[in-house]
């Protein structure tokens, strides 16, 4: 039980931590930032134009709330288990 209270949180750090660089990026695209340089966030080079700030914003957006729900995802999972079995 512990153990799968643990895996919740890491996995809702993990989405929020997403979240975060993905509003970053999008901060950027909205802000107008535009140039020859990258940034670097979450590992990845990211150019300075349209597409590539708002396609990895939105892929970073989806990711970090697909974590953000796993956790939801997963309890339903194991409960609807658990009560199929003790029938």
């Amino acid at each position: 039980m512990l153990k799968w209270k643990i895996i919740n949180i890491l996995l809702l750090a993990l989405g929020v931590l997403v979240l975060y660089n993905a509003y970053n990026v999008l901060a950027g695209f909205f802000d107008g930032l535009r140039g020859t340089a990258v940034i670097y966030r979450l590992g990845f080079k990211i150019p300075l134009n349209d597409q590539s700030l708002l396609g990895y914003g939105l892929s970073f957006a989806i990711i970090g709330i697909l974590f953000l729900l796993a956790p939801i995802l997963i309890n339903r999972m194991r409960l609807g288990k658990s009560i199929g079995e003790k029938s």
